[in-house]
């Protein structure tokens, strides 16, 4: 099961996603962080994986190994999944201002991919026209 939400939760926690937020953004996050330690206290999972210390490798083997725990707390407990993803919400709420621009990319891409807010002019993501060389 690849729930976006509970992988963005999973993301929020193994890294320092609080540094740098607003007072209301570090406290709707302390908040999901309250309710998930909570919740580690009888499973063991989550337990694990929250306590595990970050390796020297990415944190994307820790975030995979905390969403995995969620995925199976939130399954075995419903009502922690519904406040798990009500706080989540408000986490969300409050670090998002009307300014902001989310981009995200995810699967396989192919092609040329565009992260930008504000564009003035164009933007052109065809190969250079060949230029003929005449005699």
């Amino acid at each position: 099961m690849d729930d976006p939400i509970l992988a963005a939760i999973a993301v929020a926690l193994s890294t320092r996603a609080a540094e740098g937020m607003a007072d209301a953004g570090k406290t709707a996050f302390a908040s999901l962080v309250r309710l998930v330690r909570r919740k580690a206290g009888d499973h063991s999972g989550l337990r694990t994986s929250i306590e595990a210390e970050p390796t020297s490798s990415t944190s994307d083997d820790r975030a995979v190994a905390l969403r995995r725990a969620l995925v199976d707390a939130a399954a075995q407990d419903p009502f922690f999944d519904q406040e798990l993803r009500r706080r989540w919400e408000i986490f969300h709420q409050t670090t998002l201002r009307a300014d902001t621009v989310t981009n995200t990319v995810s699967g396989r891409i192919t092609g040329p991919v565009v992260q930008a807010r504000d564009i003035f002019g164009g933007v052109n993501l065809a190969p250079p026209p060949q230029q003929r060389h005449e005699p």
